[in-house]
């Protein structure tokens, strides 16, 4: 056979070439080196993506939306879309198409978290290289990349996921825009907030001040110019941010799902107050009592997403101060100022608030990651030019390693190797960066050119490994995610371990599980939980990994808050389901539960009318409303369970108007009026036999 026959066409070298090639103006290295870190990133979160657990309550909503399109117009909780889930659907809609496109599998509903956090690494490495230039910018991916909140999110449902990524994408858009300020980027950047809104509502806006402020300094337009982009920025991204509450709102409300967490059926009320104003104690709701002043440095949080804060916090301070004569349209200065703002902004909302789950900080990452590379970078070049500056980057390395034994030490059990590793490989790079300003002087004076370069080679090797020192020990706790007894739950992720200071859900709420828990067929890491003798699941034994554990840590978890539960109905499901659909259920609903009682059954496909939505305590539906449903033949069976409660109630809205009265009245009115019948081994009522 012919040499020609067989040998590769020669378009498609050259595609390959074009794609493997950095383009002109980068170093040759940056290109590949980005796809050899993305390639890394994409195995790392994808690898036994099907053995990841799901989320309980969105899981349910995803497999909702996916079999029926008004649920997923409308992020339905249940297939008749009854009543919303209690956040916009914006994330899970992506999710839905995905198991539509797939089938409905666990590895369908987490393939988009993956691709989401691989292109957050990708869309880094170009806001970044724009602002400081392509080393700044693989060190920023790689920052990123190695944060093990972003590695554990990765592998969830949460849709913090794609809110970063869009959060990126508008600040590569401002990058641009204040570079050449230019409207249209500055409008693109607006547009991507406004999308990030509908996945994780206001937390979205929490970028805002920090593009304003740094547009404001730093464009290269007169002053009117800038004042007029950003207020056409900001309306854009107001009106997308609401378009879609307000297309809802204005559908009459016969013709639309109840919005959950709401007491008036108002989608507004569930954004800007249930979602919002109650997490900083505005109105009647309290939320959980997380965060605090030392949120961000908390066991919970730190190791998550704060193993860089000594190197990003002194490349934000240098760079600022560093810069302060330079012409106010310095773009160097103007990304440190958005960062910083970006990140300050987080951490003052995080500490502020009460925030239900310590993984919203990943929201940081990317100003953290962006902050250390571009601070790396700014040290390693005055180290280079020489002076009493060129101290400060040895000093960080030394700072960022104590940070990082200290944190370490909190546990002392969990992969040592890795501080003490880290530990040896800063050393080293200390040493190299202090010794060879004495050894180039030397060789000056004596002449030798040769030995000179050997200095150069020398202190480029002590920076390259005080690089690999920093991101070793939050590398290998992003690793961790991928052992289910170091990757937390499908409800709380989290990487490596967790101590009993960290949030986990409330102590000892596995204990409520057995017997009376809402989560039939749950699953706890590694496998499916044993069954009690009434089908409910027993309490989730602690997971084992990697050696042991002390006693004022486990792996993360939720200490009981929220099983895992994956794609497969467990048989105690199956058998309620089956036992129903042949006993002449409703034409709607199958059957009625309380609250997150219904989210195995949603979970399997069934049409389940949530009572009381996410928290159980929603005036929804009314006793006069069940009485309809039932008079119309749409429902025929009701379970009972704890009505009104939740092992989420921390986490949700309290003292909903009438909500907490309302389901103690449909129990009290379903005991009174309807026959309980036994559905292989489980109580039911029967409302149409008597």
């Amino acid at each position: 056979m012919p040499a020609s026959a067989i040998a590769p066409p020669a378009s498609g070298v050259r595609l390959l070439n074009a794609f493997w090639r950095s383009p002109p103006g980068q170093p040759r290295w940056a290109r590949p080196t980005l796809l050899l870190l993305a390639t890394a990133a994409a195995l790392l979160y994808a690898w036994g993506l099907s053995r990841n657990p799901l989320h309980p309550y969105y899981s349910a909503a995803v497999r909702s939306m996916s079999d029926s399109w008004q649920a997923f117009a409308f992020g339905g909780l249940d297939p008749a879309a009854s009543i919303t889930v209690d956040k916009l659907p914006g994330a899970f809609m992506v999710q839905a198409l995905s198991a539509r496109v797939f089938g409905f599998h666990t590895w369908s509903l987490i393939l988009p978290q993956v691709a989401a956090s691989v292109v957050t690494i990708l869309v880094l490495y170009r806001a970044v290289r724009r602002w400081q230039g392509p080393s700044a910018a693989i060190l920023a991916a790689g920052a990123y990349a190695t944060t093990p909140v972003v590695a554990v999110l990765a592998r969830s449902q949460i849709s913090d996921t794609l809110l970063v990524m869009l959060l990126v994408l508008a600040a590569d858009a401002w990058t641009r825009a204040v570079a050449e300020g230019r409207l249209r980027s500055l409008l693109l950047s607006g547009l991507f907030v406004g999308l990030a809104f509908q996945t994780k509502m206001a937390q979205a806006w929490g970028v805002l001040p920090a593009l304003a402020i740094a547009y404001l300094i730093a464009a290269p337009v007169p002053l009117r110019r800038r004042l007029g982009h950003l207020g056409l920025a900001g309306l854009l991204t107001v009106g997308v941010s609401l378009l879609y509450i307000s297309a809802v709102m204005l559908l009459p409300a016969t013709c639309r799902p109840y919005a959950d967490g709401s007491p008036n059926n108002s989608l507004f009320y569930t954004v800007f107050q249930y979602n919002l104003l109650s997490r900083y104690g505005i109105g009647a709701e309290a939320g959980p009592d997380l965060g605090g002043s030392p949120f961000m440095f908390s066991d919970g949080v730190a190791p998550q997403v704060g193993w860089l804060y000594p190197l990003a916090l002194v490349g934000l301070a240098t760079g600022l101060a560093w810069r302060r004569g330079a012409p106010r349209t310095d773009l160097a200065r103007a990304g440190y100022l958005m960062w910083g703002l970006w990140l300050f902004t987080h951490a003052v909302a995080f500490s502020a608030g009460r925030v239900a789950h310590e993984f919203y900080v990943v929201a940081a990452a990317p100003a953290i990651a962006a902050l250390a590379g571009g601070g790396a970078v700014t040290l390693w070049a005055a180290w280079r030019r020489g002076g009493r500056r060129r101290w400060v980057l040895p000093a960080t390395i030394a700072l960022t390693l104590a940070w990082t034994l200290h944190l370490s030490l909190r546990f002392r059990t969990f992969l040592p190797w890795l501080a003490w590793s880290a530990a040896v490989l800063a050393a080293l790079a200390v040493a190299g960066l202090v010794a060879v300003p004495a050894l180039r002087a030397r060789y000056r004076r004596l002449g030798s050119t040769a030995e000179i370069r050997r200095g150069s080679r020398l202190a480029a090797v002590s920076a390259g490994l005080g690089v690999v020192a920093c991101l070793l020990t939050p590398a290998g706790w992003a690793a961790s995610s991928i052992d289910s007894a170091y990757r937390g739950s499908g409800a709380n992720p989290a990487a490596g371990p967790r101590t009993d200071s960290g949030t986990g859900g409330p102590p000892g709420l596995a204990a409520r599980f057995p017997g009376s828990g809402p989560f039939p067929g749950a699953q706890r890491p590694g496998g499916p939980s044993p069954a009690a003798p009434n089908g409910m699941p027993a309490a989730a034994d602690p997971p084992r990994g990697h050696g042991s554990v002390p006693a004022n840590a486990a792996p993360s978890g939720d200490g009981g808050f929220a099983p895992n539960v994956s794609d497969t109905p467990s048989q105690d499901t199956m058998a309620l389901l089956d036992y129903l659909r042949s006993r002449q259920p409703g034409r709607t609903y199958l059957f009625a539960t309380h609250g997150l009682q219904a989210l195995p059954y949603l979970l399997a496909g069934a049409s389940v009318l949530p009572l009381g939505g996410f928290s159980g305590r929603v005036p929804f539906p009314t006793v006069n409303r069940l009485e309809q449903l039932i008079t119309a033949g749409e429902l025929r069976y009701v379970l009972l369970g704890d009505a009104g409660s939740s092992p989420f109630g921390r986490f949700a809205a309290r003292n909903l108007s009438g909500g907490e009265g309302n389901a103690t009245a449909v129990s009290a009115w379903v005991t009174a009026h309807c026959t309980a019948v036994d559905a292989n081994g489980t109580q039911v009522f029967d409302c149409v036999a008597r």
